[in-house]
């Protein structure tokens, strides 16, 4: 249907994001740009809506050369359809029959392009999901009359030219005959290297447009992502899309409170920072103070009146409250920090690293990365052993941490989600995961996958051993909002030689799983780890959330 209207793929002043999500029951999307329409569809999950995070920016209000969007809902069927056309809106209005009802303006963007450039349109081959790439309106129109050819339009990807300018270079495509995927490149040496292997039955299509291979002001990286099921690429502009894929893999970002300095503490032993490849250093804004070679030490202390003093791999330099550090190239996946932790030997994280000033008692180092990578080095298990005990540890150490991700703020005023250490769980990181591989193996073999009672995050709590049964959370602590957390008999975990009370002295509270429990059900029994967590939380679901 072609171009619906014109926004931002990043923010600009006085615009505010428009939300996207997919109902996965009927693979409609509905966008919004309020928070309190957000956050109200967050809180209701049974209604079958998923975020895919941010469409694009738009205003709340009517600027200069901005039209208003208009939103309809379906009643029947709970769809919606937006435009920016008065003849459209006004044709909908008079025939009720099509029971569209009007939810009145969505938001107001441009109905005109804001710039020199073209759109490069978007298709989607939903036969083979492989997508099409083009800035030619011939080559459009030409797709948009084939239907036959199984592609569907997805508007415009992004903007670039169609003749050089200075500083482009060509993007080059190739179609592969066999199955009708293309590639696109920048690359000369990619280029050169494709043309060089007739036998992967790529044929060049020429340029397809001209882009920049190096950041220039006011452009935005164009994201490559490969489907290793089938092949085909993805290409993107958008952060969210981008965030959203790399999501659907390693799972949402959780922020971890390593360790809490003194100002005495950090005057008298300065925070040290190193990393496997180039690194940013940033202000709490965001924006870049500098650039570092990859293993070169930057040093952080305290200077005065919440100022962070950074030194070592630059001049001395002041930034207020944080300092934060990630990856140059963009991909924080394969970033690696070396924060030499005090009195430590694993001091590696793999992610973002932060360093936050609260107050003088509380100056946090903080890693932030994705979920599945914070479960790889999961401190709570050695990963020796049956591998289904392992994935029970896993699954369980997830489900905790997605807990924190969706709803906790007891942190939240030192910038954080969640601890590193037994106030919340133990994560050693990276220097845990090298160590002990098993972990990785178990958590990749259950990926995303959480404990879950009604359709939400069901909390696994667990220790060491029982004394025979375990208790159920209201026996223990009184409380009726863990149903599945009841007694079972355990005769798995029981402890061969201490009573009770001795077990209950030694932390042993008894509720949800016995780890020992798990490890001889596993090893001795061959019980799978699902049924290993499904015998000791009753009534619950292990749902893959990503």
């Amino acid at each position: 249907e072609g171009v619906a209207f014109y926004a931002y793929d990043t923010q600009q002043a006085s615009t505010l994001p428009v939300y996207r999500f997919l109902n996965s029951t009927n693979g409609t999307r509905f966008y919004t740009i309020s928070e309190a329409e957000k956050n109200n569809i967050n809180s209701h999950p049974e209604w079958g809506y998923r975020s895919e995070g941010v469409a694009f920016y738009a205003y709340d209000t009517q600027q200069a050369s901005t039209l208003p969007v208009y939103r309809f809902l379906k009643s029947t069927d709970g769809t919606r359809f937006y435009t920016i056309s008065e003849a459209e809106k006004n044709n909908i209005n008079p025939n009720p029959e099509w029971e569209f009802r009007s939810e009145g303006v969505a938001f107001y963007v441009h109905n005109t392009q804001q710039a020199s450039t073209l759109p490069v349109y978007r298709f989607l081959n939903s036969t083979n999901g492989a997508r099409f790439y083009t800035i030619s309106e011939a080559e459009k129109n030409n797709i948009n009359s084939h239907p036959e050819w199984g592609y569907r339009s997805e508007g415009f990807a992004f903007y670039a030219y169609d003749t050089q300018q200075a500083s482009t270079l060509p993007v080059y495509r190739f179609l592969k005959s066999t199955d009708g995927t293309r590639f696109y490149t920048i690359s000369e040496a990619e280029k050169n290297n494709i043309n060089s292997h007739p036998e992967w039955e790529f044929k060049s299509e020429g340029v397809a447009f001209y882009a920049y291979d190096t950041q220039q002001a006011s452009t935005l990286p164009v994201y490559r992502f490969l489907n290793s099921t089938n092949g085909t690429r993805f290409y993107t502009i958008s952060e969210a899309e981008k965030n959203y894929l790399i999501m659907s893999t390693l799972g949402p970002d959780i922020s971890v409170g390593l360790w809490s300095y003194t100002t005495d503490d950090i005057r008298a032993t300065p925070f040290k920072i190193q990393a496997n490849k180039t690194y940013n250093i940033k202000n709490k804004n965001g924006s870049v103070i500098a650039q570092v070679p990859g293993g070169t030490i930057t040093r952080v202390t305290y200077d005065t009146n919440g100022n962070l003093k950074i030194s070592g791999s630059i001049a001395d330099t002041l930034s207020n409250q944080e300092v934060s550090f990630d990856a140059a190239d963009g991909d924080n996946t394969n970033m690696v920090f070396d924060i030499y932790r005090p009195n430590s030997s694993y001091d590696q994280y793999r992610g973002k690293v932060k360093v936050r000033y609260t107050d003088s008692n509380n100056i946090w180092v903080i890693n932030t990365l994705p979920l599945e990578h914070y479960i790889w080095g999961e401190g709570e298990t050695t990963g020796t052993g049956d591998i289904d005990h392992t994935k029970v540890m896993t699954s369980i150490f997830r489900t905790y941490g997605y807990w924190y991700v969706k709803y906790a703020t007891k942190y939240a005023p030192y910038g954080f989600q969640i601890r590193s250490d037994s106030g919340s769980q133990i994560y050693a990181g990276y220097d845990w995961e090298i160590a002990h591989p098993n972990i990785r193996k178990a958590a990749e073999a259950t990926r995303g996958v959480v404990a879950t009672y009604a359709s939400d995050v069901a909390l696994t709590p667990y220790s060491s051993w029982t004394d025979g049964r375990t208790r159920s959370f209201q026996e223990r602590w009184g409380s009726t909002a863990y149903p599945w957390c009841q007694s079972v008999p355990d005769p798995y975990g029981k402890h061969p030689t201490m009573t009770t009370a001795q077990l209950e002295a030694a932390g042993n509270h008894m509720v949800g799983m016995s780890a020992n429990g798990s490890v001889n059900l596993a090893a001795n029994y061959d019980w799978s780890y699902d049924r290993i967590l499904k015998y000791y939380y009753t009534g619950i679901g292990l749902t893959p959330v990503y």
